[in-house]
């Protein structure tokens, strides 16, 4: 596997993937929608790299929604890492704007890659195709589980991802020559390379601002966006990792205990962070003024706990902790003045 196609590479995790393949001596081909990109990409990783190494970085264009382009994004590459799917904080005027991108993507980027004989895929999937839509007293999950789209508590984002990742497998099925792993990540945080911090990320930027007037009584699955990138890797490299999903966690966190290792790792820059736990009834008060707030209200009180055991046994996973990534956040926000 020397020569891998990643898509999205311009996002926050796709430029992440690219640059950790990039030191680690891979040929990299990073689809883009535009020449605007491919250049603030280029200029972002070049901050990190020698010119030997950006000199094995390519760009191709492509567009999740159109099929024009995709067989020559995966032309001549050994494996894809399919990352590109569209995540937003607020709820879309109608769940298509999430859902068709992400199924369209699978289905553009897997019949492409059946087309040039691309048999290794790494699909980044989600943990919201893991954990929603099950008994609300049911906190503890791991990749045996699914989420139903159907359920009051799947946003358009959690079934854009779940019935994306079901294409996924189907696709394995029906074509059994493909090689196929899928990686659930958590709540994505850890250092930015730019000025995009990402969604998640934005999360902790806002908190930052003192954007917030509280924290919601809401917890995630977290994790560092460097042990994603790892975990993708490790699985591309192990033959084990064929056929199976793997969720990408450090550990569970409340939303007041984020804002806490935010406030910790400077004190002087974050000051303006605040830790109180707002009530439900606020929270729906609130909801009703700031957008981002709606997409969180059927999830009031929850907070799913996902083994990351699988990928520790199979693939050698070691996680940083959740403060290392909040800690990392916090100092690339610094570092890049976005605060």
């Amino acid at each position: 596997m020397k020569k891998i196609c990643i898509t999205g590479v311009s996002g926050f995790l796709g430029s992440h993937m690219a640059l950790y393949g990039l030191q680690k001596g891979y040929q990299i081909v990073g689809t883009v929608r535009s020449e605007e990109k491919a250049a603030e990409t280029r200029s972002m990783l070049s901050q990190y790299l020698d010119e030997s190494s950006l000199e094995k970085l390519e760009f191709r264009y492509a567009d999740l929604l159109v099929k024009d382009g995709w067989d020559e994004a995966v032309r001549d590459c050994d494996a894809v890492m399919h990352v590109a799917s569209p995540f937003i904080l607020e709820i879309p005027k109608h769940e298509d704007e999430l859902i068709l991108p992400a199924r369209n993507g699978v289905k553009h980027v897997f019949e492409a890659a059946l087309k040039n004989n691309v048999n290794r895929i790494i699909q980044t999937s989600s943990i919201v195709a893991i954990v929603y839509g099950n008994d609300k007293n049911k906190t503890d999950f791991n990749e045996a589980d699914w989420t139903n789209p159907e359920s009051k508590m799947a946003s358009p984002y959690s079934k854009s991802k779940t019935l994306a990742e079901r294409d996924v497998w189907n696709y394995a099925k029906s074509h059994p020559q493909l090689n196929v792993t899928t990686i659930n990540p958590g709540f994505v945080l850890g250092p930015i390379l730019g000025k995009d911090p990402g969604t998640s990320a934005t999360v902790i930027l806002r908190m930052i601002k003192g954007e917030y007037p509280g924290v919601p009584k809401l917890g995630f699955p977290t994790i560092d966006v460097r042990d994603v990138v790892e975990l993708h890797y490790l699985a591309l490299e192990n033959p084990k990792s064929v056929g199976q999903r793997y969720a990408a966690v450090s550990s569970s966190v409340w939303f007041k205990d984020l804002a806490r290792f935010v406030l910790e790792s400077d004190a002087q820059n974050t000051k303006k962070v605040k830790t109180f736990e707002m009530p439900n009834w606020f929270v729906t008060l609130y909801a009703i003024f700031e957008k981002s707030a709606k997409m969180i209200l059927p999830e009031l009180g929850f907070m799913a706990n996902i083994s990351n055991e699988k990928a520790k046994t199979e693939l050698g996973f070691k996680p940083r902790s959740v403060k290392e990534a909040v800690a990392a956040t916090v100092e690339s926000c610094i570092i890049n003045k976005l605060v």
